[in-house]
């Protein structure tokens, strides 16, 4: 008799043999996310399926989860074939001007047009986060070229030679800009109407056409990966991979936090530890003030339901 395995275990499994074959990516050093290396992280991710990727596992690209990665990853990181997780190793005190994402504080480096250095300060569940958004990032890539290219022929279609042109141009004028987006439409697999949203989210006064510009990096790279083998490439630094074997930012955290409860005379009293990111105990401690929540009786459960609103 076979047993039929439900959604939570099949999740179950694929957490488990996501982290531990990230663990083993980062031990070898290097990897190519789009490769033979990079397959186990793939299927694991298409099978868990999160809810902030959405339509990650169908053939339509999907839009909100590429806006959601995009807030948390530097600028130009989808014209880099090269992606390089480092430590603070002082590049601070270099020429190169610091790229932080709009949603992470997190100091990046473009070193050069092909290459984006991605500082990790938080320990393995910053690199975890990293290239869980990464894998994304080039699933949806990958959509993109299979959408523009006859496999066959290996010819591209008139959609991608329209936006390719129009990509290049550095300003555009409401005629072209939409019928740019009227053509990304047809090859993301959504209508004029879902596009518009996604690209004024991204425009901002310094690059109004960066949502334009997303698309044609993310295509023309995953087009080069399946056409000429010219894989994308992420490393570990060897100075990252020694101070996280060895625990440097735990106890520099420990040490921290040992000296804050020594400063507030509290290294005697019960302590309650919690399991939570970032995210969630920054909300416990500030949204009910952020959200103007007025009354003692209102309780934690209006406070969540404010914080779910679009």
């Amino acid at each position: 008799m076979q047993i039929q395995r439900s959604r939570a275990q099949e999740s179950t499994d694929a957490i488990e043999k996501l982290y531990t074959t990230m663990r083993h990516l980062f031990n070898r050093g290097f990897y190519k996310p789009m490769g033979v290396s990079g397959e186990s992280l793939r299927e694991s991710l298409l099978l868990l399926r999160p809810e902030i990727y959405g339509t990650i596992a169908q053939r339509q690209t999907e839009l909100n989860g590429l806006l959601y990665v995009l807030e948390r990853l530097p600028i130009g990181i989808e014209q880099c074939r090269f992606i390089n997780m480092i430590s603070d190793e002082g590049y601070r005190q270099s020429h190169f001007e610091p790229i932080i994402p709009p949603k992470r504080r997190r100091n990046c480096y473009r070193i050069d047009e092909e290459q984006m250095n991605i500082e990790i300060t938080r320990g393995r569940s910053d690199i975890y986060d990293i290239l869980t958004h990464l894998t994304f990032l080039f699933i949806e890539s990958h959509k993109i070229a299979h959408s523009v290219l006859d496999e066959e022929s290996d010819k591209i279609s008139r959609d991608w030679e329209k936006i390719e042109l129009l990509a290049q141009k550095k300003k555009l004028t409401q005629a072209e800009r939409e019928l740019a987006l009227i053509h990304i439409g047809k090859v993301l697999g959504r209508t004029f109407e879902e596009i518009l949203p996604a690209y004024h989210q991204l425009s901002s006064e310094k690059n109004p056409e960066r949502f334009i510009q997303v698309i044609y990096w993310l295509g023309k790279i995953a087009l080069e990966e399946i056409l000429s083998d010219n894989k994308r490439v992420i490393t570990f630094s060897p100075i990252l991979r020694e101070r996280l074997g060895h625990h440097i930012y735990g106890e520099i955290w420990a040490n921290t936090l040992k000296k804050t409860l020594k400063e507030y005379n509290l290294l005697e009293r019960p302590l309650h530890i919690i399991s939570a990111n970032m995210h969630s105990v920054m909300n416990a401690l500030f949204a009910k003030k952020a959200l103007a929540i007025k009354g003692k009786e209102d309780s934690p459960w209006d406070t969540y339901a404010s914080l779910s609103e679009e």
